[in-house]
């Protein structure tokens, strides 16, 4: 998310213009060898081949596997199905062996699924999935998930959904599409200033930091519908809207007490509670997983860091323990890290930290980086990167690896934000 206080933290502190080199995190984990197959009807040939590649590019995407070439297979997809013989994947180095059959009948598309482990011999998971979708994609990210659970113990990410900006003009959109970018759809047209879009944990409505004329508000966005619902307008800043995970409340920053400070809006009794009170800026809010404590961005200390704050009683403690500016974090939903963009002699990085602030990883630089926002399952990284006036959205694995740009090169994109 995009939080409109970094732009009050570049007035108040300047940096030395100096060149600087991060040492970017690398994990030494090595893709799987994945060996995967597919089989269907001849009249169902031409869907076969387009789950194929959907499966393949989904798994690929995560960075967790390689598929290997199917010219290297000692067996077709219908010979493996009958009987599967692990020493002919080991031979050629399948790690992962993934067999997969297409069928359709009374209009559900159906995929039987196994998968397997040649090098212990083993079938790991066997499954059917349905899907009554005119599109096969549903079916072939429901496959993708599979495969990725079966393998890693994680819960895959590829049936789930982005939403970014798009900046044409003085004005701009909202973008919905695919994870992985497929079926884009602009979902709120022609806003005068929109920042900091964030889902609804049920993913329905939308939280938005918009404008009229000059004046910033706070609004609900329903994703069926298009209405819009005012939930914050008050004098001076209303931004960096945040659900909390069950749904019920919504963190932000606003400044008509007098100061920017975290508030907490219920929105069953639609009540504003006052959460900090300090002189400094306190700013971009962002919850625990398990609700019981806000991350955020203040400059107590004498510039821009990020803090914990325990909502039970008050307590905050510092996060970030290295460099002289770091903002907008946002927590994991696996509750073990804070992700945050840093910034140090006119470089900006992508980074994560553990909630203590130690085990810090730099995933990420070059260019005008901001707006992380983490996958579902917590294994990805979105961002936007702003490189010779042009913004673009990215993807990253939070474990480290090669960032890939996930929106076309003529638009203006940033604010990306995933679904729950």
């Amino acid at each position: 998310m995009f939080k409109t206080s970094l732009a009050l933290f570049l007035l108040f502190f300047s940096l030395p213009a100096q060149a600087v080199e991060f040492d970017i995190y690398q994990s030494d984990y090595k893709p799987l060898q994945l060996a995967l197959l597919m089989d269907a009807k001849i009249e169902d040939e031409a869907a076969r081949k387009q789950l194929y590649h959907i499966v393949k590019s989904d798994l690929e995407s995560s960075h967790s596997f390689d598929t290997l070439n199917p010219l290297s297979f000692l067996a077709t997809a219908s010979e493996a199905q009958t009987k599967v013989e692990y020493a002919d994947w080991r031979i050629i180095g399948a790690e992962i062996l993934a067999l997969c059959r297409l069928s359709k009948a009374r209009g559900v598309w159906r995929a039987q699924i196994q998968v397997h482990d040649p090098y212990r011999d083993k079938l790991l998971s066997i499954t059917q999935l349905d899907s009554s979708s005119a599109s096969l994609r549903p079916l072939a990210h429901m496959v993708a998930n599979h495969i990725y659970k079966t393998v890693t113990g994680i819960t895959g990410h590829f049936s789930s959904k982005i939403l970014y900006v798009r900046k044409h003009g003085d004005l701009a959109d909202l973008i919905y599409m695919d994870q992985d970018g497929a079926n884009q759809q602009v979902v709120g047209r022609d806003f005068t200033l929109l920042l900091s879009p964030d889902w609804s944990p049920d993913g329905r409505n939308v939280a938005l930091n918009t404008y009229v004329g000059n004046r910033p508000r706070l609004e609900l966005f329903d994703l069926a519908t298009g209405k819009r619902k005012v939930f914050g307008k008050f004098k001076g800043l209303n931004s960096t809207p945040e659900f909390s995970p069950d749904g019920r409340f919504i963190a932000a920053s606003l400044s008509h007490t007098g100061n920017t400070e975290l508030h907490i809006y219920d929105i069953a009794k639609r009540r504003w509670r006052q959460v900090t009170k300090h002189p400094a800026i306190d700013t971009t809010p962002t919850w625990s997983p398990d609700g019981k404590w806000l991350a955020f961005t203040s400059n107590r200390d004498g510039s821009p860091q990020i803090y914990r704050l325990r909502l039970a009683d008050g307590r905050i403690k510092k996060v970030s323990l290295t460099g002289r500016y770091n903002t907008s974090p946002v927590w994991s939903p696996r509750g073990d890290r804070i992700a945050f963009i840093t910034h140090k002699d006119w470089e900006y990085a992508l980074a994560t930290v553990r909630v203590d602030g130690s085990d810090i990883r730099y995933l990420a630089t070059g260019g005008r980086i901001e707006s992380p926002s983490w996958s579902p399952n917590a294994q990805m990284l979105l961002f936007s990167r702003e490189t010779n006036g042009i913004r673009k959205v990215y993807r990253i694995p939070s474990w480290g690896g090669k960032m890939e740009a996930i929106t076309a090169a003529n638009e203006d994109a940033s604010d990306p934000a995933w679904s729950p």
